[in-house]
């Protein structure tokens, strides 16, 4: 029922956990599709990542090594996957046993983008952190506030699961669920923090500049927002 991604660049060390916990899922309709990105074709990295096809026939490992960037990555590894909706695990995250459990009845009620709460670990400043984000049916929240959307918890509907390349900024999930909300699309966050989100200095949570790609991503939204109202579409600001 739900197709996994988790794209591959950097952390290769910590797929062990990740792929692991995909494993311990106490609901098993799952298939896991790992793409390894911008490195040499059939790479100590790729090596790695294929034996884990030995340990489960739900595992399938590609090597895309013509393809950069994470967006690039998710949109072909997109075309693979077998079912209508797709998660998102980065390699350096780890899914609780009960993710998908609690996640599927929100599918079937068919909500477009389901997503969850997450603690934070890893760094020693922000483990234990469960950061706020909003709750139930979100789909009428003010996306322009903050991005509500915890990206390793995500479900989304694959014929909605398109990233804009926004390569070494990692602003492309927030950019997706503001386009997603401009659509209308149905959203729902768990209460329950079914994701550890890992924290560190190579994370997106500590890039530099990251402040200024979500800055000109916003602007590049309400811009939009402001275009369709010009153009008697009924929609308004403080409708996102």
């Amino acid at each position: 029922m739900i197709s996994i991604l988790m794209p591959i660049y950097n952390g290769i060390e910590f797929i062990e956990e990740s792929v692991s916990s995909v494993l311990k899922q106490t609901d098993d309709r799952w298939e896991l599709l790992i793409g390894i990105n911008g490195h040499p074709e059939n790479s100590e990295v790729y090596k790695i990542a294929k034996s884990y096809e030995l340990v489960s026939d739900k595992i399938r490992v590609f090597d895309f090594y013509e393809i950069r960037g994470k967006s690039a990555a998710l949109n072909e590894m997109v075309k693979y996957a077998l079912y209508d909706y797709v998660a998102i695990l980065d390699v350096d995250d780890v899914w609780g046993p009960l993710k998908l459990e609690k996640q599927i009845p929100f599918v079937l009620d068919g909500y477009d983008v389901i997503g969850s709460r997450c603690v934070y670990f890893g760094k020693e400043s922000h483990r234990g952190i469960i950061p706020r984000i909003p709750t139930g049916d979100i789909s009428e929240t003010n996306f322009f506030l903050d991005n509500p959307i915890i990206n390793s918890s995500v479900i989304i509907r694959k014929k909605y699961a398109y990233w804009s390349n926004h390569e070494n900024t990692g602003v492309e999930d927030y950019d997706l669920w503001l386009e997603l909300r401009s659509k209308h699309c149905r959203f729902y966050n768990c209460s329950q923090a079914l994701v550890k989100h890992r924290i560190h200095d190579s994370s997106a949570f500590n890039a530099n500049g990251n402040s200024n790609h979500v800055s000109a991503l916003l602007e590049k939204h309400l811009r939009n927002c402001w275009t369709m109202d010009s153009t008697n579409v009924n929609y308004s600001i403080s409708n996102i």
